[in-house]
């Protein structure tokens, strides 16, 4: 039947859903909370007082006006260098669409239903980004409830912005595990490989960044954590090509995990 597993799968992951999105929404809501704290004209002063690269390390580009704004307190206290924190629910997510079943001996049970493979690769991948938008939109609503209770002046739809944004960048994060963990087969073997993958990538956005004009700014832009610059975002809003991006390369990914899966025996 359609939908069949696109709905088990929602009801097993709902609750790590709310957990992870209410632990994340409660970290947000602490970075609200803390902006009266800090007077901005003096974190203005302090951060003209260091050096370019030691900003661009913890992430704030060369506009340092939109950084010392509350919405950019926010922005490069909660978004900028959490990318690490953000890429762990879509790497747990992406190892359920295959390779925790195939692991634990399982997708042989089910692909003995009369369920095809694709239907069951795409229903899981469905609604795990489902869950992924559930997460966010928790997080945004913690990030509300601080400016609520804190009566802080924030653009919330700055901020909107900025953590929706980070729907298509998990997504990424998800199709990239998936098609790993189909690659491989084996999941610790695939856990390693994705978690290689999203540190390098951090060490190459951190690098490029913090050495802007030299060879080693070109590595940068092959992360794909460049394309997801809390400061940018901020200036700019969407920035649709950079979206456009992300959502391409996960349904390529997705094709491809197709192709693959349906080609290859499944452990047993």
């Amino acid at each position: 039947m359609i939908g069949s597993v696109f709905l088990e799968t929602l009801k097993q992951t709902w609750k790590q859903m709310v957990y992870w999105g209410v632990g994340l929404a409660a970290m947000a809501l602490l970075i609200v909370l803390m902006v009266p704290l800090f007077d901005m004209q003096s974190v203005a002063q302090l951060l003209e007082s260091f050096p370019p690269v030691i900003l661009a390390m913890v992430g704030i580009g060369e506009d340092l006006a939109i950084f010392t704004t509350n919405e950019g307190f926010v922005a490069i206290g909660f978004f900028g260098k959490s990318a690490l924190i953000f890429a762990v629910y879509p790497v747990v997510m992406g190892m359920r669409i295959s390779a925790n079943e195939e692991d634990n001996g399982t997708s042989d049970v089910l692909l003995s239903l009369p369920i095809a493979r694709a239907q069951v690769i795409v229903e899981k991948f469905l609604a795990y980004a489902l869950s992924i938008v559930g997460v966010v939109v928790l997080i945004y609503l913690g990030l509300h409830v601080g400016v609520i209770a804190g009566g802080v002046e924030l653009d919330v739809a700055r901020l909107a912005e900025v953590t929706f944004y980070l729907i298509p960048l998990m997504v990424f994060i998800m199709a990239a595990t998936m098609l790993i963990a189909i690659l491989v087969r084996r999941r610790t073997v695939a856990l390693g490989i994705v978690t290689a993958f999203v540190i390098i990538s951090y060490m190459l956005q951190t690098i490029g960044a913090a050495a802007e004009g030299t060879v080693a700014e070109s590595m940068g832009a092959v992360s794909f954590l460049t394309y997801y610059n809390a400061g940018e975002i901020l200036s700019q809003g969407f920035i649709w090509p950079h979206i456009a991006g992300f959502l391409g390369l996960s349904a390529a990914m997705l094709l491809a995990s197709l192709y693959r899966y349906e080609q290859r025996d499944i452990a047993v």
